[in-house]
């Protein structure tokens, strides 16, 4: 009897920590918003202006769901940063001319801090 007792706590005790570490972004996002309405009230920003803060981060969330694209870009070794930044501005067509223009060796310093800002 007492086997089992052990059994059932570990098993509810691993169910726990499993369910915890799948939302674990999620609640990150949670406390982040809760965080940032407490500033804006601080702040007294316009009601209108916090919606529009609260609309980026709800869109970041169901874009991203949680993910750093500047972390992940910081990871990879420096010849796939300055391809996947190429292929970032290809696609969005706004830099085409600007980025052939460079040099190579200045194209991902360029781009690195264009998405920066």
């Amino acid at each position: 009897m007492f086997v089992g007792v052990i059994i059932t706590a570990l098993t509810i005790a691993n169910i726990q920590s499993l369910v915890t570490s799948v939302d674990a972004p999620r609640l990150n996002y949670q406390r982040k918003m809760e965080m940032i309405k407490k500033y804006m009230r601080y702040r007294n920003l316009p009601k209108g202006l916090q919606d529009r803060v609260l609309a980026f981060y709800d869109y970041q969330w169901a874009k991203l769901k949680g993910a750093d694209e500047q972390e992940f870009l910081m990871e990879l070794p420096q010849t796939l940063q300055q391809q996947v930044t190429n292929f970032m501005c290809r696609v969005s067509g706004h830099l085409n001319q600007c980025v052939n223009a460079c040099q190579p060796k200045y194209t991902l310093t360029f781009l690195l801090q264009l998405f920066r800002t």
